[in-house]
């Protein structure tokens, strides 16, 4: 039994208690999370760019998605813009947990027209420089399709290293976007510390990432949705179907070798939807519990957040009717939500 004392769990021998909840049926995690969100975006349209007032107002609006879904652990993984940054100074109760990178970082050509911070390899490392910060991530795009040329590595190996090198230095972590076979190679040789997507690793390649403890985050509903985007008969969508086959072939090799997985949104599903990519994991080959906790305590544990409800700590917690293990697909249907003491739902 836990108290709420201003917002973060207290012990009830000592506090007075002015209000029950009943959770004794229920079934407890400290929060789903979301491990490749967009909060700054609604859909894959908005890619094509937003001015800092719509990132600042989707940036806020979608974060009280999140909380309202369930979802009170959010890693976000880039805009166009660091302004969606200031959500941070939003109260703990009108927002998640959130760890942020802030304007993604590109070569020219290597993604969106106008979306990122455009740099060669000899600018990367000064780039990341400057996205490094307390909000804890920097976001880089590692290979992107050329007209004509099909999908290019942007940056070299040695690049990738030394902005890996400088965003740890500065206390951030690195994010590597990775679709295509040819960045994967610089992705996981520069030591990144999450691969997104990561279609087209291998067993060594995970092996790899398991062993220094890294992340993946496949973000499988979001590749579909890319597919559907393309077209599945198109070049586009060929490659990425044999990218979606491959992380099938993976993730249960994976599980064996202790990568740790998470499930990220990528604007597949509304924000708040993350339980939506924990039950397409568990059917690409995911155990139930491994599903469960890529989209909830792995992600708690990488991102270095308490989830042990402990007195002091902040008073976080979703309860279910069913017990996930059993049906993951109750998370899409939490009965309780708390954030911060405040009862959303």
């Amino acid at each position: 039994m836990r108290s709420v004392v201003e917002g973060h769990f207290g012990d009830p021998d000592e506090a007075a208690i002015d209000d029950e909840l009943a959770t004794t049926d229920l079934f407890a995690l400290p929060g789903l999370a979301d491990c490749h969100g967009h909060l700054a975006m609604n859909a894959l349209g908005d890619l094509s760019g937003l001015d800092d007032a719509s990132v600042v107002a989707n940036t806020s609006a979608n974060a009280w998605a999140q909380v309202e879904g369930g979802v009170l652990l959010v890693c976000d993984k880039g805009s166009n813009s660091d302004a969606s940054l200031l959500i941070l100074d939003a109260p703990p109760t009108d927002r998640p947990q959130l760890q942020m990178a802030g304007r993604t970082i590109a070569t020219p050509g290597g993604y969106y027209d106008g979306y990122a911070v455009e740099v060669d390899d000899a600018g990367l490392a000064d780039a990341v420089a400057a996205a490094a910060g307390p909000h804890g991530w920097v976001k880089i795009v590692a290979d992107w399709p050329r007209r004509g040329s099909g999908p290019q590595a942007n940056f070299s190996t040695e690049a990738l290293e030394a902005a890996v090198a400088v965003a740890h230095a500065a206390g951030c972590r690195v994010a590597a976007h990775t679709m295509a076979p040819a960045g994967t190679r610089p992705v996981l040789d520069s030591g990144v510390d999450s691969v997104e997507h990561g279609l087209f690793m291998n067993e060594d390649d995970v092996k790899l990432l398991a062993e220094r403890g890294g992340a993946w985050v496949p973000t499988l509903l979001g590749v579909e949705t890319i597919v559907e985007f393309l077209g599945a008969e198109s070049s586009g969508g060929r490659l990425l179907r044999t990218g979606i086959d491959n992380v099938g072939e993976l993730l249960p090799i994976a599980e064996q070798l202790g990568v740790t997985i998470l499930a990220g949104t990528d604007l597949a599903v509304p924000h708040g939807r993350v339980a939506a990519e924990a039950v397409r994991l568990a059917e690409a080959g995911l155990s139930s519990e491994v599903a469960i906790a890529a989209a909830s305590t792995a992600a708690y544990d990488y991102l270095g957040v308490d989830r042990s409800f402990a007195v002091g700590e902040s008073a976080d917690a979703v309860f279910f009717t069913e017990d996930p293990r059993e049906n993951p697909s109750v998370l899409l249907d939490p009965a309780v939500v708390m954030r911060a003491g405040r009862i959303v739902r």
